[in-house]
C-alpha cells in the first residue's frame, strides 16, 4: 500500500487540525492508500483515527515516517508564518526540507501562509517551497495565495485548495441528536440552539462579555447555549468561566473531548446559529449551513468570511454584545442562509487537489 504523509499541528486536541486526519484518512482508505501522520500524541492519533503515526519531536521517528512515504503533504492550519511562534516556521519548513533531502516529493495543501515578518523567514520559506520537490503550493484562501506571490513563491505552483473540512461528512442526525441530548440536559425540542466556539487572544479577558451576550440571548429567546472548545484544554476552560459567570448558567453546556471532529461537525449542524472566533469553528457551521457569525483576531477569519460572502460582526479587541445581539436576532427571528453551493465547490476543489497529490504518488 502506498502512503501520504502530513505534516502539521497534529495530536495537540485541536479539534479543527485532527478533522483533517480524519477526513483525509477516511477518503484515502476508500482509495486504498494509507495514511502517516507526524503527531505530539502518536498514540492517541493511531486510536482515534486507525492510521500510522510517528513522534513529531524524535528526530529518528520523523526520519522513519517521511522514509515510508511516497509522498509529503505539509497541510492543516497556517504553517509558515511567525505571529504566534518564531519555533513554528522552523520546525515546518525542517520538515519540507529534510523531506527534500530524503528524496520525497512535497505537497503544501489546505493550509493558509503568513504573516511572515521577518526577511530572513520570508527568504527561507521562498527558497524551500521554490525547489522542484515541491510540486504544488495549494492554499484555502485568497489572502494566503497573495501572500505567498508577495514573497515570491513561483506563481506556477500556486493554486487555490480550499480547507480539507468541506470534505468531511457529518455522522447520522441520530448520532447528532444524541450527542446534544447527552450534554444539553433538560432541552426540549423547539428551544431555539446557539452555538459558541471562543478562546483566549493575547491578553485580552472578553468573558464578561461574553457571558452577558448568552445571558441575554437566554433572557430574549429562552435559547440554549452550546460551547464548542475546538481547543482543549485552553478553549474548555475559558468556555466554563463563561458559564460560571452567566446568570442563566443551567440553560449552558459544553460539550467535551471525547468526539470525532465530525461528531463535532454534526452536533453543531443542529444549532440555528453558530458564533464563532476559532476559524474551524465558523468552516464547521458553514459546511453545515447554518447562519455563521464570524469574530476577528486574525486575517485568515476574515479571509474565509469573504469567501461566503460575510464579514465579522466585530473583531475581538473590540468585543460588542450590541453588534453580536444585532446579527444573531436576525437569524433567530427567521432570516436564512445559504452557503451549499459555495460549499460544494470549496468541495469540488478540495477534492481536485486531493486528487493532485495523489497523482504525484502514481507518477
Amino acid at each position: 500500500m502506498k502512503n501520504v504523509l502530513i505534516s502539521g499541528y497534529y495530536g495537540f486536541n485541536n479539534t479543527g487540525d485532527e478533522a483533517m486526519i480524519e477526513t483525509m484518512s477516511n477518503i484515502l482508505a476508500k482509495r486504498n492508500y494509507g495514511l502517516i501522520v507526524l503527531s505530539s500524541n502518536p498514540e492517541r492519533t493511531k486510536e482515534l483515527y486507525n492510521v500510522r503515526a510517528y513522534d513529531r519531536y524524535k528526530l529518528s521517528e520523523v526520519i522513519k515516517a517521511i522514509k515510508k512515504a511516497d509522498v509529503v503533504v505539509s497541510g492543516g492550519g497556517t504553517l509558515f508564518q511567525d505571529i504566534t511562534s518564531k519555533k513554528s516556521i522552523w520546525y515546518y519548513l525542517g520538515i519540507v526540507k529534510l523531506a527534500q533531502l530524503l528524496g520525497k516529493k512535497v505537497c503544501v495543501a489546505y493550509q493558509g501562509m503568513g504573516p511572515i515578518d521577518t526577511k530572513l523567514y520570508r527568504r527561507m520559506t521562498r527558497n524551500t517551497l521554490n525547489k522542484k520537490s515541491v510540486k504544488y503550493v495549494a492554499l484555502r484562501d485568497n489572502s494566503a495565495i497573495e501572500f505567498a506571490k508577495n514573497i515570491g513563491i513561483k506563481e506556477e505552483k500556486i493554486s487555490f485548495s480550499s480547507d480539507m473540512i468541506f470534505m468531511m461528512d457529518p455522522p447520522a442526525k441520530e448520532r447528532s441528536l444524541k450527542i446534544l441530548r447527552d450534554n444539553l440536559h433538560g432541552y426540549k425540542e423547539g428551544q431555539k440552539l446557539i452555538g459558541l466556539s471562543i478562546r483566549e487572544w493575547k491578553d485580552k479577558d472578553r468573558t464578561d462579555l461574553f457571558a452577558e451576550f448568552a445571558d441575554k440571548l437566554v433572557e430574549e429567546y429562552d435559547a440554549r447555549i452550546v460551547f464548542f472548545p475546538f481547543h482543549k484544554p485552553k478553549d474548555a476552560e475559558i468556555s466554563k468561566i463563561v458559564m460560571h459567570k452567566m446568570k442563566h448558567e443551567d440553560a449552558a453546556a459544553l460539550i467535551p473531548n471525547r468526539y470525532l471532529p465530525s461528531e463535532v461537525l454534526g452536533t453543531m449542524g443542529l444549532m440555528d446559529v453558530n458564533i464563532g472566533v476559532r476559524l474551524h469553528s465558523l468552516v464547521f457551521s458553514a459546511v453545515m449551513n447554518v447562519p455563521t457569525i464570524g469574530i476577528s483576531y486574525d486575517p485568515k477569519i476574515d479571509g474565509f468570511l469573504e469567501m461566503i460572502d460575510m464579514r465579522p460582526a466585530c473583531t475581538y479587541s473590540e468585543l460588542s454584545v450590541e453588534k453580536l445581539m444585532e446579527h444573531t436576532k436576525k437569524y433567530i427571528e427567521g432570516e436564512k442562509v445559504d452557503y451549499s453551493a459555495k460549499i460544494k465547490e470549496f468541495r469540488r476543489i478540495g477534492e481536485e487537489t486531493l486528487d493532485k497529490i495523489i497523482d504525484e504518488i502514481e507518477n
